[in-house]
């Protein structure tokens, strides 16, 4: 019987019996060995058990994430705006929480992943030397500072 591990809480995955009268422990640890190719796993270390099912939560997250775009590593854990308490990363991001980030950074400097969208190429109006004769210098005054002694 295969199980989601990422929907059993932890402490029923310790110490509890599936229906068919198996250890959960049992059974997930076998299922670990053979998701991750691991041939040695710890039983007995409660937060090595509680590792192992960080890693199968992590793997499903990224499995079922359908979004358009992927964070950089170092960019994880960042705040959706200032003074939000969603953290984005990549196990949680949604193409509408991308959106918003656009918002104040570029993808570059975001993104590994994000859909190459058709920008818009704004025209840039160059000056003609006869139109240099009818632009006004701005010119800004300075104030002069009093010395203080």
């Amino acid at each position: 019987m295969t199980y989601e591990w990422n929907n059993i809480n932890i402490n029923t995955i310790i110490g509890g019996i599936a229906p068919d009268g198996v250890l959960y422990l049992k059974t997930f640890l076998i299922d670990y060995k053979n998701e991750f190719h691991i041939e040695i796993v710890n039983p007995s270390c409660q937060k090595c058990i509680k590792n192992y099912h960080d890693e199968f939560i992590k793997k499903y997250r990224t499995m079922n994430n359908q979004c358009d775009y992927v964070l950089r590593k170092k960019r994880e854990g960042l705040p959706l705006h200032f003074g939000s308490s969603i953290r984005v990363n990549n196990g949680n991001i949604t193409n509408e929480y991308a959106k918003i980030l656009l918002e104040k950074f570029e993808a570059d400097y975001l993104f590994d992943k994000y859909p190459k969208e058709e920008k818009e190429v704004k025209e840039v109006k160059q000056i003609t030397p006869n139109q240099e004769e009818n632009i006004t210098p701005l010119v800004l005054s300075k104030k002069k500072r009093k010395n203080k002694r």
